[in-house]
């Protein structure tokens, strides 16, 4: 066996970099400017969004349910087929996937919120208990009588 020629793998060390020609890289990338575009779209700020709210409107699905729209070039597409998003300025085909856009978080970032909720409260769960205590014991009274 000690007389099999083995050979050694060479890249079991330290990858090493070679600066100057990085330097140089980014040197380049200086004169022709691609590093200003770069730092335009971040502007190192950080921005605190608000935490998941509920909706204060409903959802009107069954809008365009059984109407018929005239399509051609010049239509804006806020009233093209499908459902429009006034926030992403986006259509959406079908209600199930204009559901999952106003849901998802492409949407609720552009409206400012993240996609965590508030944490309740053992106050904040009193309080609803207490909200809908009265419909629930105004709906067992129907089913008693």
């Amino acid at each position: 066996m000690a007389d099999k020629d083995y050979k050694a793998v060479q890249n079991t060390e330290r990858r090493t970099w070679d600066k100057d020609e990085y330097a140089r890289k980014a040197a380049e990338r200086l004169a022709r400017g691609d590093a200003e575009e770069e730092a335009t779209t971040y502007s190192g700020t950080v921005i605190q969004r608000v935490p998941l709210q509920a909706r204060d409107f409903k959802v009107q699905l069954e809008s365009r349910v059984g109407k018929t729209t005239v399509i051609n070039t010049t239509t804006p597409m806020s009233e093209q087929g499908g459902y429009y998003c006034e926030v992403c300025k986006c259509t959406v085909r079908d209600s199930a996937n204009f559901l999952d856009h106003i849901n998802g978080k492409k949407h609720n970032r552009a409206l400012g919120m993240n996609m965590r909720c508030e944490r309740s409260t053992v106050t904040d769960v009193r309080k609803r208990l207490e909200t809908h205590k009265p419909s629930k014991l105004t709906a067992e009274g129907e089913k008693a009588k």
